[in-house]
């Protein structure tokens, strides 16, 4: 089976929007779920941005781990300025899983770097 034309997958895409649309109209969506969206929409915007810019380069795949690190690293710095600030307050369940996280990422980078 192939993969959809980017037509086909842009016509899904629109189809998949206003079924968003409705929901929010609706009131179905809750806060939490609104942050989750919006959240998923801007990762969204950026990956497209990603590869739109990749299609330029002379080494996509390059590129495109660049991006993705780049946008880690100003998304850790940025938490870590909103901690320091009192922008995002410790109250947030998320906070310790994502304190795992960072902790299992940073060991990986370590193992990762010392391979080679």
């Amino acid at each position: 089976m192939t993969e959809p034309g980017l037509a086909e997958q842009l016509a899904s895409l629109n189809q998949t929007l206003h079924s968003i649309e409705m929901r929010l109209a609706s009131g179905e969506v809750t806060r939490e779920g609104m942050q989750d969206f919006k959240t998923s929409i801007d990762d969204f915007r950026l990956r497209v941005w990603g590869l739109l810019s990749a299609g330029n380069a002379d080494d996509a795949t390059a590129f495109l781990e660049r991006f993705r690190l780049r946008r880690a690293k100003d998304m850790c710095r940025a938490l870590a300025a909103d901690l320091d600030s009192g922008a995002l307050g410790a109250h947030h369940g998320e906070l310790a899983e994502l304190g795992a996280a960072a902790e299992h990422l940073a060991r990986r980078i370590d193992e990762v770097q010392r391979r080679q």
